[in-house]
Parts: structure tokens; sequence; C-alpha cells
């Protein structure tokens, strides 16, 4: 998994590359704190080059929200493929997360 994180006055982003799978659940955990360390006020989980993500990729993903949350920030995941949108429907998180294609 590759992934790029800039910040700038109160949002922080976080862009991944490669699957989201069990294998590197933790790693990106790691990377979502980091994001959140400075409490954005939005905090963008972009996925565009994102193909799959699985459930251990999407726990992580919620406890990012439940961390942003926190402060009253939000987190919100943009740029999904249609697989990984498809995948964040199915499991009831597309409104919660603030889905954008």
């Amino acid at each position: 998994m590759k992934h790029k994180l800039w910040a700038q006055a109160n949002q922080a982003c976080l862009v991944i590359e490669g699957d989201i799978d069990m294998h590197v659940a933790a790693e990106l955990r790691v990377l979502l704190k980091e994001a959140a360390s400075s409490k954005p006020t939005v905090l963008l989980v972009d996925l565009a080059g994102v193909s799959f993500i699985d459930s251990s990729g999407i726990a992580t993903i919620v406890e990012a929200l439940k961390i942003v949350r926190k402060w009253f920030g939000k987190l919100i995941v943009k740029n999904c493929q249609e697989a990984v949108s498809d995948t964040f429907e199915i499991a009831g998180l597309t409104e919660i997360l603030g889905i954008e294609r």
C-alpha cells in the first residue's frame, strides 16, 4: 500500500493506493491516527487508487471516524472506485462516511 499525507489549515488528506485488506489494516490504522493527530476539522481519505477494501479496512476507517468525531471533526471518504463504493454501500456506511465518488 502506498500513501501520501498532507495537511493545511484545518484539513488533512490521506491518499491511498493499493488494496486495503487485513494485511495492511494495521499500517492504515497508524496512517489515519497520524492524519488525525493535528485534530483537523476535516479528514479526507482519498481512495482513488484503491480497487479493493475488505471488512478490516472498513473497520479501520470507521475507527478513524470515531477518533475525529471526538473533537466534532468530519471524516470524508472520496474518489472511490465503483467496487469500493459498493462495498461501503453494502455495509451501510455511505452516508455516515460521506462517501464521494
